[in-house]
């Protein structure tokens, strides 16, 4: 499943537990758990933070960290129980904060981790998790521009962390800033190269953008890794749509109908596409099928099929016979896919929607946002520097 991760670059003090303070060791495994899900190494992670955790039992510091990876990897009620731990512990540094913001985050109670996240960056003024975490809090409260404010100071902070970089990349596909989130998918591709969700999101922000040959090869890259995940095959079909490749377009949505038969867009999509290949009964077959299973958009199906009904009739290939004789035919009008046919699916699942995006919303005017973890008198690093800006990521 899809989760966008936080990760933490750990600096000066160790952990602020109240007693039992852990030992050198103990945090240096700690922190190999916070490197691990920096570079996107999410099962090493929880792997490292679990050794930390049994080298010192009950570390509500390391919980808070396991916390959040646990729930990038799924398991959220594993995530919330470290969560609960680490929210009753009493952080005095901007790494415990941090810890504790970060539960509190999972925990779903916003208010509570953005005070966390200001309290931790009072503390460190150049300690980039804090405008992380509080860019997420943003991104989570549809704040996109305040959250975009947030990433920027945290990428110029820490301009190698994979996951500041993912996280922003999401946050610039919902403002449809396309451009910006390839360039920041493709940096991930570079520092985590095993991490086959980005060349997922890239090739999804490629076909935004109409780059349909470069969406295929981040798609099919992707799909080598995962040949069943429904949105990528979805997304391929489109970018061979539009790029004119009918039949590659078919193989994919018969993948996805077989995966999920009550996928109707996937079967109005390949409506279209057997049409573009000359079998008219195929195409009228499955708009017939979208139909039932689209009642909102049965209209504007019902509209394709009866023009497709109303072109000369074609004699079609059948099984192991070849084409048969037909007298000349005018050529078919050129379909091309409308809102019914080649379109996003409807809504994100909520096992693929990235822990820290927001819903989609429609691009609102440009105001310059100003990071909550701001105070008075402080000069925070120039949110228009971007440091030649391109990463992100989400698993």
């Amino acid at each position: 499943m899809i989760r966008i991760t936080l990760v933490l670059c750990l600096l000066g003090a160790g952990p602020a537990e109240a007693a039992d303070r852990p030992s050198r060791d103990s945090i240096g495994v700690m922190r190999e758990g916070v490197n691990a899900y920096m570079g996107a190494r999410f099962d090493d992670a929880v792997q490292f933070l679990s050794e930390a955790i049994s080298m010192n039992p009950g570390w509500k510091t390391a919980a808070g960290f396991r916390a959040i990876c646990l729930w990038t990897t799924g398991d959220l009620e594993g995530a919330r129980a470290d969560a609960k731990i680490a929210s009753r512990m009493r952080p005095n540094s901007a790494e415990s904060y941090t810890a504790r913001g970060f539960a509190y985050f999972v925990l779903r109670d916003l208010d509570a981790a953005s005070d966390d996240f200001v309290a931790a960056a009072r503390r460190g003024r150049n300690y980039a998790p804090a405008y992380f975490g509080m860019g997420s809090v943003m991104s989570s409260r549809e704040r996109l521009r305040d959250a975009l404010t947030n990433l920027d100071i945290a990428v110029k902070l820490e301009p190698n962390s994979a996951a500041i970089r993912i996280v922003r990349g999401t946050v610039y596909e919902k403002t449809r800033e396309f451009r910006r989130a390839v360039k920041d998918y493709g940096r991930v591709v570079k520092l985590a190269p095993e991490f086959q969700w980005a060349r997922y999101y890239r090739g999804r922000a490629y076909r935004e953008l109409k780059e349909y040959p470069k969406a295929i090869i981040d798609l099919s890259a992707f799909l080598k890794h995962n040949p069943d995940f429904e949105k990528a095959l979805y997304f391929r079909s489109n970018a061979y749509f539009l790029s004119g490749n009918y039949t590659s377009a078919v193989d994919d949505l018969s993948h996805l109908v077989a995966l999920n038969p009550k996928h109707g867009l996937a079967y109005a999509n390949r409506g279209v596409a057997r049409h573009e290949l000359g079998d008219k009964t195929g195409a009228l077959t499955d708009l017939e099928k979208a139909k039932g299973l689209l009642p909102d958009k049965a209209k504007k199906i019902q509209a394709q099929i009866e023009s497709f009904r109303s072109e000369p009739l074609e004699a079609e290939e059948s099984q192991g016979a070849g084409l048969a004789e037909r007298a000349p035919v005018p050529p078919r009008p050129v379909v091309r896919p409308q809102d019914i046919p080649i379109q996003p699916l409807p809504d994100e699942l909520p096992e693929d929607k990235p822990r820290f995006s927001v819903q989609r919303e429609e691009p609102k005017k440009k105001k310059k946002g100003s990071p909550p973890a701001k105070f008075p008198g402080e000069v925070t690093p120039d949110s228009e520097d971007e440091e030649g800006g391109d990463f992100m990521f989400i698993q």
